[in-house]
């Protein structure tokens, strides 16, 4: 079963029974969302293959375990609601279910515990807030060249361009990821820190 509850940011965050449910829940609405696979990102496409992508590119088909968090805008759900993924999973269905009272604009998280919230909040914060985005993108945007191997480093963890930004601020700012610490300019993960502080209000709570 998925469950959910209210965040800042107009945001939800949902979580599951265990970690691979989350993950199956997730997975096509994640890849639709921002997969830097061509064939995937804002197409139609079936979860056969999504797994047979996964397991030709990775060795096995693994991706709703290798990944514990996701976010996405509610406008995701649109093409699942209008039956163009069709057949859904059990998980899809019930990750639709939750929101079918609602049509407005909102962010959704999946997550497994606080630390993984903590960083899909800062998701949320940069897809609700322009001024916060607008400076974070302008920061970022300076030091590109210093940016270069943890640039590198989100590209070979299957992030696509379109979301670089978001998740190097996402990723420097929970300061959970050794790669990112030890390959990103300290005065960068400063600059960014100092500007999420100004912008975040977010009291992680369940």
């Amino acid at each position: 079963m998925i469950h959910c509850k209210k965040q800042p940011y107009n945001s939800v965050w949902v979580w599951a029974d265990s970690q691979e449910e989350l993950g199956l829940t997730f997975m096509r609405f994640q890849e639709h969302y921002e997969s830097p696979n061509p064939l995937f990102k804002n197409k139609i496409f079936t979860l056969g293959q999504l797994k047979n992508y996964y397991s030709e590119t990775y060795g096995a088909n693994t991706y709703h375990i290798d990944w514990i968090g996701y976010n996405f805008p509610s406008k995701v759900l649109l093409p699942f609601k209008q039956g163009l993924f069709d057949p859904l999973t059990i998980e899809e269905n019930r990750l639709l279910d939750l929101f079918k009272h609602r049509h407005d604009d909102f962010y959704i998280i999946g997550a497994q515990n606080k630390n993984v919230l903590r960083h899909e909040l800062a998701h949320a914060l940069y897809a609700s807030n322009i001024k916060y985005k607008s400076e974070i993108d302008n920061f970022l945007d300076k030091h590109k060249k210093k940016l270069s191997k943890t640039t590198k480093y989100l590209y070979d963890k299957g992030y696509c361009k379109e979301v670089l930004n978001d998740e190097l601020q996402a990723y420097i700012t929970d300061n959970e990821d050794t790669e990112i610490i030890n390959n990103t300019c300290s005065s960068i993960i400063a600059g960014v820190n100092k500007i999420y502080q100004k912008y975040n209000t977010a009291k992680v709570k369940k």
